[in-house]
């Protein structure tokens, strides 16, 4: 028996153990070793590092005294933002956003505490660390290897992040994949910065995030919403589908902003099932209003990973299992490498942009995923990739666990 809102469950001899996330804790910066830089951003660094006593729990015996159990040490991250050696309004509405995700929900990426680097005096995040790594590095590092059960339980896991994050009536404001991470259990979002309140900005009223991945409304000036965020996972969702960041080949400016306020959008990778594009273009609709919910999301990426049928969006189980075992077969063949334009950056800058035109569609994604009829003043914009499946390659069995919700294999 497990009670959710007190972090308190029982198990088979009548125990009942205390664990997270019922409390935060202050670690002495000395009750770590190993620690190592493993990454850096543009407002934060993160390190790896053994806490040697490991996260608190406690137990209840039969008389009713909760006793600690013996402590064991765990491998964890330690995030440091930049110049913190002041509890600041951002590391506290950080600290604030990612607890209250965790409380919400048991399988976020756990947040443990707090300590402070004793020779900087800098505060840093105690949280659990992700053996694999983050999204982007993942698809570079072994594309070929990852078929779309996989991929579809890498954007479930995400979308259920998302959703209680909206929930809250947060929006992420810097969802992108290098600030997704990856463990044998699951895919979570992490870096909650920039996160907070929708529709309020930061004082200083510029965008912040990584280009690419920013909804061409908030490149215009508007103040972001959850449905920002929604155009960053559909952004997401077409690097799940290629392999590549999006946008690699050219610069991260000005030029580019404007392209992507004009309808410009990521390529797919070839053989991506048209449902999937139509999906992710939906998430990318210029029009906020008109994108998909996270519920519409969770429902519909649940039932494409398990091939369910759902009358509601239209989908048919067989017919989706079809088109992702026809997709998979190009997997194999899809080339992975890529030239890098070295003003291709990937790191949350801010910025301010002047003179962006209206977002728009181009009339080609309308005429082909929007079902849009009308849809004025539009822009031509880059063609997304149409190539028909290859249907000659036998779809590898693959199995995974995905917080809790096992793959099935028809």
């Amino acid at each position: 028996m497990y009670d959710v809102n007190n972090g308190v469950y029982e198990d088979d001899n009548g125990y009942y153990y205390c664990c997270y996330p019922l409390f935060l804790e202050w670690v002495p910066f000395n009750r770590f070793k190993d620690v190592k830089l493993i990454g850096e951003g543009g407002f934060a660094k993160v390190y790896s590092a053994t806490w040697i006593d490991g996260r608190a729990e406690y137990i209840k015996r039969n008389d009713g005294n909760w006793i600690k159990e013996e402590p064991n040490s765990i491998k964890v991250a330690l995030k440091r933002l930049n110049g913190l050696q002041n509890i600041s309004a951002d590391f506290l509405n950080e600290l604030k956003t990612h607890w209250k995700l965790n409380c919400l929900q048991y399988d976020s990426l756990r947040f443990y505490g707090i300590t402070k680097d004793s020779e900087t005096n800098e505060f840093m995040m105690i949280m659990q660390f992700a053996d694999n790594g983050n999204l982007r590095n993942i698809l570079s590092s072994n594309f070929n290897n990852i078929f779309w059960n996989i991929k579809l339980g890498y954007l479930y896991c995400l979308v259920n992040d998302l959703r209680n994050l909206h929930l809250l009536g947060y929006s992420h404001k810097d969802f992108h994949s290098g600030n997704i991470l990856n463990n044998d259990i699951g895919t979570y979002i992490s870096d909650f910065g920039l996160s907070g309140p929708s529709n309020k900005q930061k004082s200083d009223y510029k965008i912040y995030g990584v280009l690419p991945y920013i909804a061409p409304e908030v490149l215009n000036g508007e103040l972001y919403t959850i449905s920002s965020d929604i155009y960053s996972f559909g952004v997401v969702m077409a690097e799940v589908s290629s392999g590549k960041p999006p946008f690699h080949n050219r610069k991260h400016d000005a030029s580019l902003a404007l392209d992507i306020c004009n309808g410009i959008r990521p390529v797919f990778g070839k053989g991506t099932p048209e449902i999937y594009k139509k999906l992710a273009h939906r998430c990318m609709n210029a029009n906020p209003s008109q994108r998909p919910t996270t519920n519409e999301l969770h429902e519909t990426l649940f039932c494409w990973w398990y091939y369910m049928d759902n009358e509601e969006y239209g989908y048919k189980g067989e017919d989706v299992y079809v088109a992702f075992k026809e997709a998979d077969k190009e997997i194999p063949n899809i080339l992975t490498s890529y030239e890098k334009n070295s003003d291709a950056i990937y790191i949350s800058r801010a910025f301010t942009f002047n003179n962006l035109s209206k977002p728009i569609n181009s009339p080609f994604i309308t005429s082909l995923y929007l079902n849009e009829e009308n849809n004025e003043d539009c822009q031509d914009s880059q063609l997304v990739d149409l190539e028909v499946p290859n249907m000659s390659n036998e779809f590898p069995d693959n199995e995974q666990l995905y917080k809790g919700i096992k793959v099935r294999e028809i």
